[in-house]
This record gives C-alpha cells, structure tokens and sequence, in this order.
C-alpha cells in the first residue's frame, strides 16, 4: 500500500509495512476462517500477526527476493505456515500449482495502491465461495474511477467497509495523509456494503 504526504520519495515496490494494530483491527471487527493465503505479505507483518492468533493454515507470497527471505522468519511447520517468492498476480507455473492446492477461507493483504484492483480480481477468482477477501485500502479506492465498479459498485461481492478512526503510520514518522478502510468481500454476496467505523483499542 503506498502511503501519500509523506515526501516526494517513494519506497522501493510500493511497500508500506502494515502496523499491527491496524491488523488487530481487522481481527477484532471481522470473522475469519483458514486457510488463510496473505498474496502480498512483504516483510511478514500480516502473517505475524495471524499466526500469534493461531490462525491456520497460513500461506504467503512475496515478489521482492529481500522481503520475501524477511517473512520467512514467520515459517513454522507446527503452525503450519509457508511463504513462496513468486507474481501473485502473474505466477509462474510452480506458484500457480502450489496455490492451486489449496481452497482459501479468506485472503488478506495490504496490496500496492496502483495494483489493489488487480489483487481484489484476482483475490475473488481463488477464494472458495463464501470465503472471504479482505484488502487495507485508502477509503477513495470507492470512488474516483469508472474502472473500478467491477469491484465497488452492485454485485461485485463487497460487503462490509470498516474505516479506522486513526490514520496509521506506514513510516514510523507520523500518520498518513489518507483515511483508510478495511475492504471486506465475500464471494457470491450480492447485498449493499455494511460500512461501521473501528474506534479502538487503538494502539500505537
């Protein structure tokens, strides 16, 4: 996820470490179920979080060689958690048979700004059905382009919004410029988008 207001520097890939309270918030406000495939996990802070909760099975998938040897260190046989280097959104034919072996519950992952369409797509073709797909987002995702409303607008399957009432700090020097929301969609959900607000804990 990009963070804006920060500088005119951007980060390399478009990676903004998820704070883990903003993780704790999806958790608190949202039931999910495992398997659980995390498609963008960076550094692992996603993963970590689930995993502390014992949500299991886990998988992620990581683009950036670096990061992806960083969430490693969230491996663990007896937790049953595995990452793979890999294109989520163009895998090669060993990631697309190894995700292929799974029926994802629910996916989570705080995808970069300018492909977050493209994972939310591609999110909702892999999800089992009634599973659900969960994306930290800038709450403007919901508007501003004619491109999107396959995924926002009737019978694209979201359904739930939950906006956090503090901004998070992607940097570690100060808030974010934007407000953000936790997306929620649930494959086959033909309904209006339930939108509540999560107020706390909030923790640093």
């Amino acid at each position: 996820m990009s963070a804006t207001g920060r500088s005119s520097v951007r980060v390399d890939g478009d990676f903004y470490r998820t704070p883990a309270w903003v993780v704790r918030a999806l958790l608190e406000s949202e039931p999910l179920h495992g398997p659980i495939l995390e498609p963008s996990c960076g550094d692992g802070a996603i993963l970590g979080e689930l995993a502390e909760r014992h949500y299991e099975p886990l998988v992620g998938v990581e683009l950036d060689p670096d990061r992806f040897r960083a969430a490693q260190d969230q491996e663990d046989p007896d937790r049953r958690c595995a990452v793979y280097c890999g294109d989520y959104l163009q895998p090669d034919k060993h990631l697309r048979q190894t995700l292929g072996r799974w029926r994802f519950a629910s996916i989570v992952t705080n995808p970069p700004y300018k492909q977050a369409a493209q994972f939310v797509r591609s999110s909702l073709a892999r999800v089992q059905p009634g599973g659900r797909v969960c994306m930290l987002l800038r709450l403007n995702f919901l508007g501003s382009s004619r491109k999107r409303l396959d995924v926002v607008g009737p019978g694209s399957g979201l359904a739930r919004v939950i906006v956090l009432a503090k901004r998070p700090s992607f940097t570690g020097k100060g808030t974010d410029a934007c407000e953000y929301a936790w997306l929620i969609w649930v494959r086959g959900f033909t309904g209006e988008a339930r939108l509540s607000v999560y107020a706390g804990p909030v923790l640093p």
